[in-house]
């Protein structure tokens, strides 16, 4: 069975410290401060009170 967590960590180092950003080329991203490792974001990630917004 699939755990929901209240807060979205990072795939690969599980940290989470994470940022959103939108790109023309790939959209809208979730990418981790501490390892940088860079995903598609999804409804939990824009759920999240936890990350930071930026535009590019």
């Amino acid at each position: 069975m699939q755990q929901v967590l209240d807060t979205p960590e990072c795939s690969f180092c599980h940290s989470k410290e994470l940022e959103l950003f939108y790109s023309k080329t790939t959209g809208l991203m979730a990418q981790c401060f501490e390892c940088g490792f860079s995903c598609a974001a999804t409804n939990e990630h824009l759920a999240s009170t936890s990350i930071n917004l930026i535009a590019s």
